[in-house]
C-alpha cells in the first residue's frame, strides 16, 4: 500500500490491493476449516406422549336368578342375568343376554328374561354371553281341578285333614297369628297359606263367605270370610258365589290362645257361600 500524496490540492486515495486482500481472507477461512476443530449441534426431538389404552372388561361368569316355581297357568316370572366382570365388578345384563329354555314345552323365556309357564314339569333357564353362560331351574306346578260331576251329582269331599296338618306344621308362626287384630270373619295369612296349598291339589277349594254373619259380629267391620273355615265347591258352574259347597271348620279356639287344628265337617248346619275373597 502506498501513502497518498497531495496532488493539485487534493489527496490521492490509498490504493489497496483488493485482490491480495480477498486472497488472504480466503486462505484464512480455508485454514480455519482445516484446523481439525469440529462443531457439534445437538437436536432434541420431542415425541408426543402415547395415549393410554383402556382394555374393555370381559365377562367372567353369569348368575341367573328367578323364582323356583310357577303355579298359575300362563303365569309369568321375571328372571335376571347378573354378570361378574374381569375387574371383579358385577352388572345387571338381563336386557342383553341371549335367553333360552331347556324345555320350552314346560316354560318359555322371552328376550328380556320373562319366563312363562306352559305345562307341568321342570326346565333350566339359561342366559348366555357368547361362550359364558349361567342357568337356574324352574318348576312349573299348575293347579288341578276335579272334573264337574255328571247329572247334577255331588263330587265327594276330599279328605285333606292330614295334608292341612302337615302344611300348617311348616309355618307355626302363621298359626299363632290366625286372628290378627282380633277380627274373626276375615281371611288371615295362615288361612291364605292353607287355601293356597289346597288349591294346588284342586282349585275347587276356597273360603266360606259366612253369609250368616254381619258387621255387628265382626267388630263393626264388613264380613269377608270365616277365618277358620274352608269351602269345597262340589257341583258344576262357577265357583264364586256358589252355595253348592262342603263346609269344614279347620281351626278350634279361633281367636283364642292358643288356636289349634281341628277337622269338623258342618255342611248343612248353616248356609255357606264359596268365595275367593278377591285373591283368585
Amino acid at each position: 500500500m502506498s501513502i497518498g500524496r497531495r496532488k493539485s490540492g487534493t489527496w490521492d486515495q490509498p490504493r489497496v490491493a483488493v485482490g491480495a486482500l480477498a486472497l488472504a481472507l480466503g486462505m484464512g477461512l480455508a485454514a480455519a476449516g482445516c484446523s481439525g476443530e469440529t462443531t457439534t449441534r445437538t437436536v432434541t426431538v420431542t415425541s408426543p406422549s402415547p395415549t393410554p389404552t383402556t382394555s374393555t372388561p370381559t365377562i367372567s361368569s353369569v348368575r341367573v336368578t328367578g323364582p323356583t316355581e310357577i303355579t298359575t297357568p300362563g303365569g309369568t316370572a321375571q328372571f335376571t342375568a347378573t354378570v361378574t366382570l374381569s375387574t371383579g365388578a358385577t352388572e345387571d345384563r338381563t336386557s342383553t343376554a341371549t335367553w333360552s329354555s331347556e324345555n320350552p314345552a314346560v316354560a318359555t323365556v322371552a328376550a328380556n328374561g320373562m319366563v312363562t309357564a306352559v305345562a307341568d314339569g321342570a326346565s333350566n333357564i339359561t342366559a348366555a354371553f357368547a361362550a359364558v353362560r349361567g342357568s337356574t331351574g324352574v318348576l312349573v306346578r299348575l293347579p288341578r281341578r276335579a272334573p264337574d260331576p255328571v247329572g247334577g251329582a255331588r263330587l265327594p269331599l276330599p279328605d285333606v285333614r292330614a295334608f292341612i296338618e302337615q302344611t300348617s306344621a311348616q309355618r307355626p308362626d302363621l298359626l299363632a297369628n290366625s286372628c290378627p287384630g282380633g277380627v274373626k270373619y276375615r281371611n288371615n295369612p295362615w288361612l291364605d297359606y292353607i287355601v293356597d296349598a289346597l288349591r294346588q291339589q284342586d282349585t275347587r277349594w276356597g273360603y266360606n263367605a259366612k253369609p250368616t254373619r254381619t258387621a255387628a259380629d265382626n267388630g263393626g267391620l264388613p264380613v269377608i270370610a270365616a277365618g277358620d273355615e274352608i269351602a269345597y265347591h262340589y257341583s258344576a258352574g262357577p265357583d264364586e258365589g256358589s252355595r253348592d259347597v262342603y263346609l269344614i271348620d279347620i281351626l278350634a279356639n279361633h281367636c283364642g290362645n292358643p288356636p289349634s287344628l281341628t277337622w269338623r265337617v258342618f255342611t248343612g248346619e248353616e248356609p255357606g257361600i264359596w268365595t275367593g275373597v278377591g285373591r283368585f
